[in-house]
């Protein structure tokens, strides 16, 4: 079995691992993710899955703070950037003993991600 943090996946984790097994009851759990990425790495894998050339800048904190007098969702990006400034790592060794399973490369979740909006009317 296959785990990644694609919406549907983390919902079968959700509904068929925590929400129905006797064994998760009563624990925390976090869902299997793979390896923390920048934001740039994500953004690169998803062009490239598009065929297109990857094209962006980094808005420093300070060109926030003055962008932010001007655009409400600047500023309010601004009051999380602490999120986004040290890599997120769960350690999900626990739901992997317990349940098994494996994580979906992001490479393959962003490919499946894209065929599946593209195949939606």
């Amino acid at each position: 079995m296959v785990f990644g943090s694609l919406i549907g996946t983390f919902w079968h984790c959700l509904s068929d691992f925590l929400g129905t097994n006797a064994r998760a009851w009563g624990e925390v759990w976090h869902i299997p993710s793979g390896s923390p990425v920048t934001g740039r790495t994500f953004i690169t894998e998803v062009l490239a899955a598009l065929g297109q050339p990857p094209r962006m800048r980094r808005l420093g904190r300070g060109m926030m703070t003055l962008a932010g007098l001007f655009n409400r969702q600047i500023r309010e990006a601004r009051e999380v950037l602490y999120q986004f400034e040290q890599p997120f790592v769960m350690d999900t060794s626990k739901f992997e003993r317990t349940f098994g399973g494996s994580v979906t490369p992001l490479r393959e979740g962003v490919r499946q991600t894209i065929a599946a909006l593209q195949s939606t009317p």
